[in-house]
């Protein structure tokens, strides 16, 4: 009878400070809650040609190889303003880069237009696209926006949508504190993940490592459910380990939270749907090397091609024609934002998002339109917010 139990299982991610080289993940500090791990080694087998006077074939030769291994976890924060997730690990390796706004931008603003407000003259002259804005006293209180722009010198912030009511110099504002990952193409990171396959009698655990890890990331999230990613690793193999029982661990202990009560536009135009998907398409490339000890080096992203989609009920083409959309290459921008308590709100704005089709969904005997579309943007295509 065996005494590993699926369930049993424990996984720690840490971003490595030399690209292959063990991080050392420990329970207490980067433990991370994911659905179903599942690790599996990639192993090359050559088959030999040799003759023995037999039909029979010779006995393939086990090569070099590498490690693949995917999880699943939820979108969701913290439950502290500008303290990463516990899976932001899995965010770097997929080629994301984190700004972090450690405290919340609490000031009055200094003048408004349609789309855009002012802010104070001492607001950061750092970039906060991304960020989302509340108006909480003044002109328009109890606005809340993404900001899609923001001018360094002028300190003007273009917000999505346009204002129900324009801010002006009475408005109070405040840019909420968070932690802000963005597509890069530089300085991207690799990951030590290890999978603990625990021993629920008296011996000792399996503990499955994998260094130098890339990752491709999927994310899908259905209206009323939780918004969950699916992460495909690729890295180094390494034999497995027999060590003792993991203990210790320690998780964010928020839980994420439905997508309901959410903001939802494609530009400026509020939207019900049912499914909304995005995968990365990160190519994740090893290369030879005949001294590494199966052969291959630490993973690389070496090429991104993003695509999604969405299924929003059909309108009249006055207020959205998405085939003319599609054929003249038209872009949008989508938005959304969903969670109620500070610490565990979530933020995905798409600043350019192009239609690649247009298909015939039936929603429950509901019309609606099926819209394939790639991001677009050089490092800007994507900006995950959790605040």
């Amino acid at each position: 009878m065996s005494d590993f139990l699926t369930r049993n299982r424990l996984v720690t991610a840490k971003v490595e400070a030399t690209s292959g080289t063990d991080a050392v993940p420990a329970p207490a500090t980067d433990a991370v809650l994911v659905e179903e791990p599942r690790a599996n080694p990639n192993l090359e087998l050559e088959q030999t040609d040799e003759v023995t006077g037999s039909l029979d074939t010779t006995q393939s030769i086990v090569g070099g190889g590498f490690m693949e291994r995917t999880h699943r976890f939820f979108a969701k924060g913290s439950g502290t303003p500008g303290t990463a997730p516990e899976y932001t690990p899995y965010l770097q390796a997929a080629g994301l880069a984190e700004t972090i706004l450690a405290a919340d931008l609490d000031d009055t603003a200094q003048a408004g237009a349609p789309s855009t407000i002012t802010l104070a003259a001492g607001a950061p002259s750092t970039d906060l696209t991304g960020f989302v804005i509340t108006l909480d006293g003044g002109t328009g209180s109890g606005q809340t926006r993404v900001i899609t722009a923001y001018n360094t010198g002028t300190k003007v912030a273009t917000v999505m949508p346009a204002w129900d009511t324009e801010p002006d110099a009475t408005s109070e504002y405040v840019v909420h504190a968070g932690n802000l990952f963005v597509p890069a193409s530089t300085a991207l990171k690799t990951i030590t993940d290890y999978l603990y396959k625990k021993n629920a009698g008296a011996g000792n655990a399996i503990l499955e490592k994998l260094t130098g890890a890339a990752a491709n990331l999927s994310f899908a999230v259905q209206t009323r459910q939780t918004g969950k990613f699916t992460a495909t690793l690729r890295g180094k193999l390494a034999d497995p380990a027999d060590v003792a029982n993991p203990t210790g661990a320690v998780f964010d202990a928020v839980r994420p939270r439905p997508l309901r009560a959410a903001d939802a536009f494609l530009d400026d135009q509020r939207v019900c749907f049912r499914n909304f998907t995005l995968d990365f398409g990160n190519e994740i490339v090893m290369s030879d090397c005949p001294g590494e000890t199966y052969g291959y080096e630490p993973a690389r992203i070496t090429r991104r091609k993003p695509t999604g989609r969405i299924n929003p009920q059909t309108l009249t083409l006055t207020a959205r024609n998405a085939f003319a959309d599609m054929v003249a290459g038209t872009q949008r921008k989508l938005w959304l934002n969903w969670g109620e308590t500070p610490g565990n709100r979530v933020s995905m704005l798409l600043p350019s998002i192009v239609y690649t089709g247009k298909e015939d969904d039936d929603l429950d005997g509901i019309s609606a339109d099926g819209l394939p579309f790639e991001p677009y943007g050089p490092d800007s295509w994507l900006y995950y917010l959790v605040y």
